[in-house]
């Protein structure tokens, strides 16, 4: 290899780990917006971060042994594809609490002190994450609830009657 080529493929790959680590930190800074508005525990947001720099890290190194010729395209597509299906197999429900959190962080539908009833329970959201909720009933019991039982309720928020009707007010 001469000198151009090998500066060439620094450069290459000092561009692509700038600009993605660049949408990688303009990601966590979009959940963490949704996540603070909505009064997320800080370990939560903290973990949430993580996760996205080493799913970052990961794609990085991947993309960096596939420049340098040690592995192939094929081979890392299909040894990722396979850890991918059994992460998410193993992780499913988690995935879906994730998942149906940032939909309930993001609507603002639910907030820290909110009064709120589904199924047959009632208490005041006391905690919020991206995979529970948690109320605190009126006899002092801790309830901790999926996000996906209270995305599948339907649920009362009888403390935000004001806020959302005028967030359902503003789209007519």
């Amino acid at each position: 290899m001469s000198d151009i080529s090998i500066l060439a493929l620094i450069g290459e790959l000092v561009a692509f780990v700038g600009l993605s680590l660049l949408v990688c930190l303009i990601i966590i800074r979009a959940l963490s917006n949704i996540a603070k508005r909505s009064q997320l525990a800080r370990g939560s947001i903290r973990d949430v971060q993580r996760g996205i720099l080493a799913i970052w890290l990961a794609l990085v190194i991947v993309w960096i042994l596939q420049t340098l010729g040690f592995t192939s395209l094929f081979s890392s597509v299909t040894l990722s594809g396979v850890v991918g299906i059994g992460i998410t197999l193993a992780l499913q429900s988690t995935f879906g609490n994730l998942l149906v959190g940032i939909w309930l962080l993001s609507d603002n539908v639910l907030r820290l002190g909110d009064n709120i009833k589904i199924l047959s329970i009632e208490g005041t959201v006391i905690k919020l994450s991206f995979r529970s909720t948690w109320l605190k009933t009126s006899d002092g019991s801790i309830v901790v609830m999926s996000n996906s039982t209270l995305y599948n309720g339907p649920f009362i928020n009888s403390t935000a009657k004001e806020r959302l009707s005028k967030k359902f007010e503003n789209k007519k």
